[in-house]
């Protein structure tokens, strides 16, 4: 069945020449279509923005507005381009597909008709020869021009990436560059990133405009860095024409111009795909518009290639995780709803329980779906907790406690860092001169000795991380031989569950 269904993808790509007279036809007409932080998810999920929170996106959609703008415009005025973050998120990676866990993301991302991605953070999640051998296994070009070899030879850091390519359009020459976000060693807690040099993306992104600029009709930045960063990029570096950017996972409805640059970004998961229509004249843009598609299925008819796809790994995945497990009542667990979130509450506290821990500590970011009341699937908590991280215990002292929650508050006050989850932890705050202070810190009802020491359960990202996640180095960390969504399995199969209502940091007025 596989084999038959690779073979009439191969033979139904979106792509293909098209013949028949193309409706727009005006020189230098060119339309970008992109997706971002797609992260695994290749079927219709729920858009929690729009009324209802229906089911939106999936590739079937995708390839079927890729192939409908092929059709309307001409094959040879249509690029499709992707900001990275391919990789992690849902089941689908745990299935090996071309020697490479992920791997049928590939599969998704050439019958859709892509024609470049560009490396984004959690393509390294599994290691660094993981990556390797992803892509090298992409058919479509992978492009990051600022990971290089440590050797200071200017060598890509992974065989296989590009600095940039040039792609033929309507007569012209699209010069698109890859630039990869440069706190990747932050983000990244396997080591992955030891092995390569991740340089400054403003000084790359001047160095490839400087090569691109000569050669090229329109200089495109491919980014997953994030949308202040895309601001900063374009704000720094003249002669960048358009940054289709990832990372943020920022739904612009409306695109962003810096000088003369354009930027935009489709959200994330594959629920909905941007489409810019811009014409091009001596090297400069001289009409430009973008929208942002929500890729409504009761609208949109399907590709057959990738509805196909599609249907073939639900089918696998329902196998493997579709089984319910346990049930959800009282409403839904989402990540919504400012600095402390109900999912937040509910992660903290699965770790905390799992280790029989004194306090529990989660960091937003590793949170990735939400769930739904009713019965809970295997799937359900995958997508929650795709990462793998364990569940690590150490000891903190009083005072460091202290100094963390603090770290929070003004996390929670200035915005410029996330604000970790909390369990077991009672903290009423307020501002006094511009700066948080802590109004009472209580662990399991009782206010915090500084001279005491408390248990704390994390994941083994937070712990990693330290210096950015906690702010001091643990000491004597244990890693369980449990994974977090091996624990939210066993919660969930254990008892029914609720959304945690109790607030864990309450800020005072005044």
């Amino acid at each position: 069945m596989i084999s038959f269904l690779l073979a009439l993808l191969a033979c139904q790509h979106p792509v293909g020449p098209n013949h028949s007279e193309p409706v727009a036809s005006r020189p230098g007409h060119l339309v970008v279509v992109h997706t971002n932080d797609l992260h695994a998810h290749f079927s219709p999920g729920r858009a929690s923005w729009l009324d209802g929170q229906p089911d939106i996106g999936g590739f079937g959609a995708i390839g079927a507005t890729v192939q409908q703008l092929h059709e309307e415009n001409g094959d040879d005025r249509v690029l499709y381009l992707d900001g990275g973050d391919i990789l992690t998120g849902t089941p689908l990676m745990d299935f090996e597909v071309r020697g490479v866990k992920g791997g049928a993301m590939l599969d998704f991302m050439e019958t859709a008709g892509m024609d470049a991605w560009v490396l984004g953070n959690h393509e390294f999640d599994i290691g660094l020869d993981h990556i390797s051998q992803f892509v090298l296994a992409s058919k479509v070009p992978v492009l990051s021009a600022n990971i290089d070899a440590l050797d200071g030879s200017g060598a890509p850091g992974i065989i296989g990436v590009q600095d940039h390519t040039i792609f033929d359009r309507n007569g012209m020459k699209i010069g698109v560059f890859g630039l990869t976000t440069d706190s990747l060693a932050r983000l990244i807690g396997s080591g992955a990133t030891e092995g390569v040099d991740v340089r400054d993306v403003v000084s790359v992104a001047r160095e490839q405009v400087a090569i691109l600029e000569p050669q090229v009709d329109l200089v495109v930045a491919l980014t997953h860095v994030g949308l202040d960063k895309d601001k900063q990029i374009a704000e720094a570096v003249p002669g960048i024409d358009l940054i289709v950017g990832g990372h943020s996972h920022t739904a612009l409805n409306e695109p962003i111009r810096v000088g003369d640059t354009w930027i935009v970004q489709a959200g994330c998961y594959a629920r909905q795909l941007g489409v810019t229509d811009m014409t091009i004249r001596e090297g400069r843009i001289v009409e430009f518009s973008a929208t942002l598609r929500d890729l409504h299925l009761d609208q949109a008819k399907q590709h057959e290639p990738s509805f196909a796809l599609e249907k073939m790994w639900k089918e696998r995945i329902g196998a493997h995780f579709g089984a319910t497990i346990g049930k959800l009542t009282g409403g839904n667990i989402e990540r919504i709803g400012g600095d402390e979130t109900v999912m937040g509450r509910w992660a903290s506290d699965t770790v905390r329980w799992a280790v029989d821990s004194d306090i529990g500590l989660y960091n937003p970011g590793g949170l990735r779906a939400d769930l739904v009341e009713g019965p809970i699937t295997r799937g359900d908590l995958y997508n929650v907790f795709p990462f793998g991280n364990a569940i690590v215990q150490f000891n903190v002292t009083g005072q460091d406690l202290v100094g963390l929650l603090l770290r929070n508050a003004a996390a929670a006050l200035h915005g410029r860092h996330p604000v970790m989850q909390l369990s077991g932890i009672d903290l009423r705050w307020r501002v006094r001169a511009g700066a948080p202070e802590i109004v009472d810190a209580r662990v399991a009802g009782k206010a915090i000795d500084h001279t005491a020491v408390y248990s704390l359960a994390t994941n083994s990202y937070i712990a990693g991380q330290w210096a950015y996640n906690l702010g001091f180095e643990p000491k004597d960390v244990t890693v369980n031989e449990v994974t977090v969504y091996e624990a939210a399995v066993k919660r969930v199969e254990e008892s029914e569950i609720s959304p945690p209502t109790n607030i864990r940091m309450f800020k005072e007025d005044g």
